[in-house]
Order: C-alpha cells, then sequence, then structure tokens
C-alpha cells in the first residue's frame, strides 16, 4: 500500500533530533556513573559510529520496501511472529513515552515549586502530544521545526550567557580511570538513543535523502551532547557530579542582558521537546496497530495509552524509590536493543534468505 503522506527527510531527522534530545539532556553522574563527564564525549562518539553500523539493514529492508515499517515487512515475512514484532515495538514506544514523561516529572519536582501540580502538567502535555498524533506526522514534523528553532536560540543563549564562566582548570584529562567510564557511558547513551527504533517504524513516510540525513542528524546530536557535557563540566566542576539535573544547574546559573537565571527557559524548551517526544511515541503505536485496528479505534486506543503514561508516571514520580529506577540503564538498554538493533537484522536475514530460496 502506498504511502499517501510523505514528509521529507529534513523534517523527520528534525524531529527525531528533538525526540532524541529529550531523553539525553537529563543526564548526571547518576545516570553515568562516573566522575569524569568528559569521557561521556568519547561515548556519544562510539554511540554514533555503532548507530551507522546498525542502521544499515534498515536502508536495505526500505529500498526492497519502500512503503512498508519494519513491523509490516516482519508480519508479510515471519507470519504469525510478525505480529509479535509489532506489539514489542507498540510496548515500547508506550514504555519510552512513560519513561520520558516520567523524567520530565521527576525534573519538576527537583527544581521547582513542589506546590506546583504535576497532574495539569502531565495531563497538559499528554493531551497535545495526542493531539499532535491524531493529525499526523505531518502535523508533527512541522511543528517539530519551529520548536527545533526555539530549542536552538535557547540553548544558544544559556550558552553564551555561560561562556564568561567557563574555568579550564576544571577539565579533567579523558580516560583518566580508563576505558570502564567511556564504555559505562556509552551503554546510557544507547539505552536512551531511540532513533532507530523510530526510524524502523516511520520510515515509510519519509522522502529524501534518508541516508546523508540520518549521519547529520546523527552528528548533530553528537555535537550537542560534547557542548552540553563540556559546559557542564568547565562552568560547574565538581559540583556537577552532585546534581540530579547538572543540565538545569547550568540554565539556572546563566546570565544575559540582565536577566537572571534562565531556567524558566530551559524547563519551556524541555516541555516543548517532550510533546514531540511523545507524539511521535504515540504516531508509531499507531502505525504499529493500524493492521489491526480501524482508525477510530485507534484514537480510542491511543487516548487511553495516553492516560495509561500519565498515571504510570504519577506513579513512578510519586516515590523516592521509584523515581531512582529512571537513572538505571539496566531496564530500558534491552528493549533499545532489541527493537533498534536485534529485530531489524533479524528480519533483515530472514528477508534475505527466503528472497534467495524463493523458487524461479
Amino acid at each position: 500500500m502506498k504511502r499517501t503522506t510523505k514528509i521529507s527527510a529534513f523534517q523527520f531527522y528534525f524531529m527525531l533530533f528533538l525526540s532524541r534530545i529529550i531523553v539525553s539532556i537529563t543526564i548526571s553522574s547518576q545516570t553515568l556513573g562516573e566522575r569524569n563527564f568528559l569521557d561521556s564525549i568519547f561515548s556519544s562518539l562510539l554511540l554514533f559510529a555503532v548507530l551507522l553500523l546498525f542502521v544499515l539493514p534498515l536502508f536495505s529492508l526500505n529500498k526492497r520496501y519502500p512503503d512498508q515499517s519494519l513491523p509490516a515487512i516482519a508480519e508479510m515475512r515471519m507470519g504469525g511472529f510478525g505480529f509479535g514484532v509489532s506489539a514489542l515495538y507498540g510496548v515500547y514506544f508506550f514504555i519510552l513515552n512513560t519513561f520520558s514523561l516520567s523524567m520530565f516529572l521527576a525534573l519538576l519536582l527537583n527544581t521547582m515549586d513542589p506546590a506546583a501540580s504535576k497532574w495539569s502538567i502531565a495531563i497538559v502535555l499528554a493531551a497535545i502530544a495526542l493531539y499532535g498524533a491524531v493529525k499526523g506526522i505531518e502535523t508533527i514534523s512541522r511543528a517539530s521545526i519551529c520548536i527545533f528553532v526555539l530549542f536552538a536560540l535557547g540553548m544558544a543563549a544559556i550558552f553564551i550567557a555561560l561562556a564568561p564562566n567557563i574555568t579550564l582548570r576544571y577539565l579533567e584529562p579523558p580516560f583518566y580511570n580508563g576505558l570502564d567510564d567511556t564504555l559505562r557511558g556509552f551503554f546510557v547513551f544507547a539505552a536512551r538513543c531511540t532513533s532507530l527504533a523510530e526510524f524502523a517504524v516511520l520510515m515509510p513516510f519519509v522522502e529524501g535523502r534518508k541516508k546523508l540525513g540520518f549521519a547529520v542528524f546523527n552528528g548533530g546530536v553528537t555535537a550537542f551532547l560534547s557542548i552540553l557535557l563540556f559546559f557542564m563540566v568547565s562552568c560547574l566542576g565538581e559540583y556537577a557530579y552532585l546534581q540530579i539535573f547538572p543540565a538545569y544547574t547550568l540554565a539556572a546559573m546563566s546570565e544575559i542582558a540582565g536577566v537572571q537565571r534562565l531556567d524558566a527557559l530551559f524547563i519551556g524548551l524541555c516541555m516543548m521537546t517532550l510533546v514531540i517526544r511523545m507524539a511521535c511515541g504515540l504516531f508509531a503505536i499507531s502505525e504499529c496497530i493500524s493492521r489491526v485496528v480501524k482508525p477510530r479505534v485507534r484514537t480510542i486506543v491511543l487516548s487511553a495509552l495516553s492516560a495509561a503514561s500519565v498515571l504510570c508516571a504519577m506513579w513512578v514520580t510519586a516515590d523516592a524509590r521509584r523515581s531512582g529506577l529512571l537513572f538505571r540503564t539496566e531496564y530500558l538498554l534491552p528493549l533499545t536493543a532489541l527493537t533498534g538493533a536485534v529485530l531489524p537484522v533479524a528480519v533483515w536475514v530472514i528477508d534475505h534468505f527466503k528472497k534467495e530460496r524463493k523458487p524461479r
């Protein structure tokens, strides 16, 4: 079935940039488990190389089936097992939406007025994301371009304001403790990297220079994270390792043109990127169930899943011990590896094998 709605690779990768950034800017020593953030720059470079490798099976499948997502290809080539693949991707995106919303609520709890209504904020953000998902990927992609511009300008303002606070003596030599910290940081970034799973499900909606765009997009994410990590170390020093959300601390200490504390700007940017993250996840779920659920019923399903994400996020952040699970890599990493690497490679191998064995 040929897709009637297509977005450009340019729009798609702006959307993916925001979707990935929101789960990356909440990094801290609790998540990375290390005492030298500069080692994490090399972690992000290593992830960049790994992503370029594991995206190759997806490009190959997309060339053979340009109008089919990976779950749809799995259903065609694997029969009943293929529906299990669709279900796994749907569950993954639901968990990712819940994780992202929970992490943002944890940020609010640790940085803002405790009297602020978490319920109101969570419901509004989930409702906006649901509206975007129901309207379609074209609406999400157009909003992504506007939000990306605001995000770029906002973060540029924060970095410029922080420039006078850079203290180079805070910088430590890389690999001071060996490669352990770098590898640990790689697994943290990999666990929160949603790019491959999103590309696997949304690739039939994209036209244009996908390969070049993927390389540029991941290079942009790597560059942004490297700059952010540099400012964390050079401006905060040892204080950075004591913060739950050091990126927020950076914004709180910045001042530009007489305006003190740009933390409100940072929270606003996080809200906007979170909406894109959740809208992408909901639309991806819609694509996963599109072959078995009618359009009207899909809207009801997405509404129920949005409400479930809010309830789960509120439950997680209501207890300090449960909130601590958000900073544990081992729970999210297996799902990310399964949906981003294992399943695409498996479907590609099965498709290639069946193609070679096809009778003449």
